[in-house]
This record gives structure tokens, C-alpha cells and sequence, in this order.
């Protein structure tokens, strides 16, 4: 139910989003998709002079060109409120969860076979072993185990955080979007 939630407002948010070039400020500027730091600057370097009287007035930046622009003109405008495209963020944010999710899945895997590897090699029978030897190879193996213990809680730690920091973003942009639109009624409902 809270996933369908999340969808709908995000579809809602999607709708009504738009960046106003003329006041939006750089952080907004930068959720756009293909405008970095570089570019938020040279945008509000631009609108220092210059109004943007319609959205294509952003190709007159130094270094937004047409194909730039086709990937902005549907989450740009020239006038009304700045709402940052949220879903998008809400897409990255999943998807470099999921990415840190496999790496840390897959890197498990790899510290589960050499464990193995390495008590397979330990535990080999060794023909005519004198017990400093023996000694020798428990010490090791203890050390091998502590540190492939050592490296999985450190795994468990990340996937941890990566959990919380993914549930705050959602958290958050729940609570944007619903604010989002919201607002977007109350508007809705004044102007009729």
C-alpha cells in the first residue's frame, strides 16, 4: 500500500513539476537531468542580465545546447513556483541503493569462498606435522576467520546504512510530494 502510495504522488508530483528558471536557485537547478554544478551557475549568471522570457531562452547559456534542452523542456518553465522533479530523485536514490545492495551482496559472496578456500586449505591433512606447525596454522586460521568476520559486520554496517539512508530519503520525499500536492489542490480548488 505505502509503495502504490509513493507511486501516486510521485506520478502526481511528475505532472505538476517544473523548474522556473527565472528564481529557481542552484540546488533546484541541479536536480534537473544534465545540469551540474557548472551549468546551474552559468544559468543564474545568465537570468543576472537577461530574463528568460520563454523556456527555449535557456539555449542563449554557454553550454545548453538543443540536445540538452529536449532532455529539459519538459521539467523547465519561465514563471510559477520551482518543484524539483521528485520521482527522478526517487529513481537515482533507489537505484544506488540497489547498486550498493548487489556490490555488498556480491562482495559476501567473494569473503564467503575465500573462507572457504582457506579453511579448505587449513583443514588439508598434513602428513608428519610436528605441533608448532599445527600451532602455527590454528593461529592463522583464527586470524582469517577474525578478519573475514571483521569484513562481513563491516557488509551488514553498509547495507544498514544504505537501508536508513534510503528509508530517510523516502521519508522525505513522501513528505514533499504530499505537501506538493496539497498544495496543488488547495490552489486548484481557490482558482475555481
Amino acid at each position: 500500500m505505502n509503495k502504490f502510495m509513493l507511486s501516486m504522488l510521485a506520478c502526481a508530483s511528475m505532472v505538476f513539476a517544473a523548474i522556473n528558471l527565472n528564481t529557481a536557485t542552484k540546488e533546484e537547478l541541479m536536480s534537473l537531468n544534465g545540469i551540474g554544478a557548472a551549468k546551474a551557475d552559468a544559468i543564474i549568471e545568465y537570468r543576472k542580465t537577461n530574463k528568460f522570457e520563454s523556456i527555449e531562452d535557456i539555449k542563449n547559456v554557454n553550454g545548453i545546447g538543443d540536445k540538452t534542452f529536449e532532455n529539459l523542456k519538459g521539467d523547465i518553465s519561465t514563471s510559477g513556483t520551482s518543484v524539483m522533479p521528485t520521482s527522478d530523485k526517487v529513481s537515482k536514490k533507489a537505484k544506488e541503493v540497489n547498486d550498493v545492495t548487489d556490490k555488498v551482496k556480491q562482495g559476501k559472496k567473494e569473503v564467503a569462498k575465500k573462507t572457504k578456500d582457506v579453511e579448505d586449505k587449513i583443514a588439508a591433512p598434513v602428513k608428519d606435522m610436528d605441533k608448532s606447525k599445527t600451532d602455527m596454522e590454528e593461529k592463522a586460521s583464527k586470524s582469517i576467520k577474525s578478519k573475514v568476520k571483521s569484513g562481513e559486520d563491516k557488509i551488514e554496517k553498509d547495507i544498514d546504512e544504505a537501508k536508513t539512508k534510503t528509508k530517510v530519503s523516502k521519508k522525505k520525499v513522501e513528505e514533499s510530494v504530499g505537501k506538493e500536492v496539497e498544495a496543488k489542490k488547495s490552489t486548484k480548488k481557490k482558482s475555481e
